[in-house]
């Protein structure tokens, strides 16, 4: 088997809401199988319903713990380090709702493990506009104060479902490479959730790392087919290079998975077709080496 680190997935925040656990259900990502990879890495994402983000601080924080508990009782297969003999647990938060307007509870998450920041979901928040919130402003004074304070935290700046003008505002603002952990290529799938040329420019100028996304609203709108995704990788590759690229699947966060591929386990099905098409080098580094090698430092 090869091994995974996968950028986006909403498996902890639908566990916790099915009141299943995170070693063996009915999602797309548990335990079971994750240990089938030689190797793999995952990054969790806390995402919060629109009915919880009136209380979104105290909703993610009530996130965090099922996540620390699932953590503990599992301990033997699953750790917060990407070093060890383990399947490795990132902690993410999708939506600057969560902090409230408030940097000292951005430190809190920090505090409590929360490597990542999703700036924005699709709605307008106190950080600025999603890609689909229906406004065109960039990020607000807050924003740009949580980009540096993010900076400092050494806590990693997603900037996957951001408007336009609020991607350009932080690549003005960051002094730290950045990530888009789920988003593809708008010149291959026109959707607003896609990344245009000059934004894949702009990734590829800051050392910073895109995630292709497996949704198939955002591959081709239909079906999601193989060969489709095989062209976001090859568009994507085409201007930022082969080393600043990786998955972010989404899974559990997706109503529809693409073709062939219902779960983690059949990630082999993409994996061999890039392998097919590039060889297994560099399907060893789409799937694994280059994110190890951005999130090592940072977590």
């Amino acid at each position: 088997m090869f091994k995974i680190f996968d950028c986006h997935c909403d498996t902890i925040t639908k566990a916790m809401w099915s009141q299943q656990n995170i070693y063996k259900n009915n999602l797309h990502i548990d335990i079971e199988k994750l240990k089938t990879f030689e190797k793999a890495v995952q990054v969790f994402a806390i995402w919060l319903d629109e009915q919880y983000l009136g209380e979104a601080y105290k909703n993610t924080l009530k996130t965090i713990d099922f996540f620390n508990n699932q953590l503990d009782e599992y301990q033997k297969y699953i750790s917060k380090s990407i070093n060890e003999n383990k399947i490795g647990a990132v902690l993410s938060i999708e939506g600057g709702e969560a902090i409230e307007g408030s940097l000292e509870k951005l430190r809190v998450f920090y505090e409590k493990g929360v490597r990542l920041l999703t700036l924005t979901w699709n709605y307008k928040n106190e950080i600025g506009n999603g890609a689909l919130s229906g406004f065109d402003e960039g990020l607000s004074d807050f924003g740009k104060r949580v980009i540096k304070e993010m900076n400092s935290l050494n806590m990693i700046i997603d900037v996957s479902h951001l408007n336009v003008n609020g991607f350009w505002d932080v690549y003005k603002n960051t002094e730290k490479p950045f990530i888009a952990t789920h988003s593809n290529s708008f010149s291959v799938c026109s959707h607003p959730r896609n990344l245009n040329d000059d934004q894949l420019k702009a990734i590829a100028e800051t050392n910073s790392m895109v995630g292709v996304n497996l949704y198939p609203v955002f591959v081709d709108g239909d079906k999601g087919s193989l060969d489709n995704i095989i062209r976001h990788f090859d568009y994507i590759m085409n201007i930022i290079g082969d080393r600043n690229i990786g998955i972010g699947c989404d899974f559990d966060g997706i109503s529809l998975c693409p073709e062939n591929i219902s779960d983690v386990t059949e990630l082999c099905v993409l994996y061999n077709r890039v392998k097919e098409v590039w060889g297994r080098e560099l399907a060893d580094n789409i799937f694994y080496n280059n994110m190890f090698s951005f999130f090592i430092d940072k977590i």
